[in-house]
């Protein structure tokens, strides 16, 4: 199970992470894991790597538990519409599986991510027709921090059931990282669904013409762009929505795009690549990042002045590959009651994130990213003052105010779970 080679060079890996390191890689089976949660285990502390995307996948001088080998099940039900699968695949590895099926589930804009991904929220380009990965979940299995297994299935759970299994489900349903190690989950499939994609790249107040009409944009359609050298922008239309369909051609004519290009994908496996046209000039630099995400809803009249703000603060970045990104949600996202999840922002029409990078080791250019990625944010957060957790900042001194911002209400019954469920803080703290 332990391993004394170095952190594998590969393309999923956070680079910060990559850099790190660890007291060891470890890369249980099934059975396994439940052994180095439990309290005798000397393997402490331990830090959680599936999809490895994150900068806290691996840290110094701690363990890190590698779900990504071992934990390769999957099993597709095309007459009950499931997929089961373990916790060591990629959100690309399973589109690119289940399209084989003729079927795909909803994820995001990039394949990189593992099952936190689902675990946290889990938004994408169709969140806005489809509602959050979380709301597609079907069953779950692992195990607590305690060292103690769990299986949890949504057919189950009813006001018949016990109150302490409802009450797991829902934290497990985005807040699962800080309770318990999720080693299978099953989500609902959906047929594949084709879809119209336009990209192309625009200034500040052409951005703001966007947004102000994606927020009357029907379920079908949803916008993405990402602000760093340059503006890129992604629509992503179902062409099974005719009004989507029928606004995007208009709006493409409406507020056209510099280098725009348009491609039809038979699913979300076969997505564009998007934020190189961000990069042009910069886009192979080795960095480091943090990355926060925020969330909020739609900004109305304030959209040109904040967009100004912005533009200003884009102006200033310490680095040129500091960046500004932005993810439209609404819709089905809403359909969802706040109280069945721990994701709380069901009222969120937007979800801009902000990377902060720098150089490798150069702790004055990282601590000045840090307090732009502050700054941003300050400026963001009367319009968008949620938190998206996909990243986890323990390390940082904001983490405390992150965990306000994300679970509000929540967090004191969530603290009280984790005492029960994780005693001895082996998972990242509340």
């Amino acid at each position: 199970m332990e391993g004394s080679c170095p952190w594998p060079v590969a393309p999923v890996r956070n680079p910060q992470a990559a850099a790190a390191t660890p007291s060891g890689i470890l890369t249980p089976s099934s059975s396994e894991v439940a052994s180095l949660l439990n309290s005798n285990s000397h393997h402490r502390p331990l830090k959680i790597c599936g999809g490895g995307t994150t900068s806290r996948c691996a840290a110094e001088a701690h363990w890190t538990v590698d779900l990504s080998p071992k934990l390769r099940q999957l099993t597709v039900d095309q007459q009950t519409h499931r997929v089961r699968f373990g916790s060591g695949w990629t959100m690309g590895e399973l589109q690119g599986e289940l399209a084989q099926w003729g079927c795909m589930v909803t994820t995001g804009l990039s394949g990189l991510p593992g099952v936190g991904f689902v675990l946290t929220g889990g938004m994408g380009p169709l969140s806005r027709s489809l509602g959050l990965a979380i709301d597609h979940v079907q069953s779950l299995s692992g195990i607590w921090g305690n060292g103690q297994p769990f299986a949890l299935k949504r057919a189950e759970l009813s006001e018949a059931s016990a109150k302490h299994s409802i009450q797991q489900w829902t934290a497990l349903l985005g807040a699962a990282p800080f309770l318990g190690v999720v080693q299978e989950i099953e989500l609902r499939t959906l047929h594949l669904l084709p879809l119209t994609v336009v990209q192309g790249c625009v200034d500040p107040n052409r951005l703001a013409e966007l947004i102000t009409a994606a927020e009357h944009f029907p379920r079908g359609l949803s916008l993405q762009w990402c602000w760093g050298e340059a503006i890129e922008v992604m629509l992503v239309a179902r062409c099974d929505d005719p009004k989507a369909v029928e606004t995007l051609s208009d709006l493409t004519r409406t507020i056209p795009l510099n280098d725009q290009r348009q491609t039809t994908a038979a699913g979300l496996h076969q997505l564009p690549a998007f934020g190189s046209r961000a990069f042009p000039s910069t886009q192979d630099l080795v960095v480091h990042q943090e990355v926060i995400g925020l969330l909020g809803p739609g900004w109305g009249k304030a959209t040109p002045a904040l967009l100004q703000a912005l533009n200003a603060a884009m102006a200033n970045r310490p680095h040129p590959r500091c960046s500004l990104s932005n993810q439209q949600l609404g819709g089905a996202v809403a359909d969802c009651s706040s109280q069945v999840t721990a994701f709380r922002h069901r009222d969120a029409e937007w979800k801009p994130w902000i990377t902060a990078s720098w150089p490798p080791d150069d702790h004055n250019a990282r601590q000045a990213a840090l307090n732009w990625l502050v700054r941003v944010w300050e400026e963001l957060s009367p319009y968008c003052p949620g938190i998206h957790l996909a990243q986890l900042h323990d390390h940082l001194p904001w983490h405390g105010r992150e965990l306000e911002a994300a679970f509000g209400p929540w967090l004191t019954p969530l603290r009280q779970l984790k005492q029960q469920l994780d005693p001895e803080a082996v998972l990242p703290p509340l």
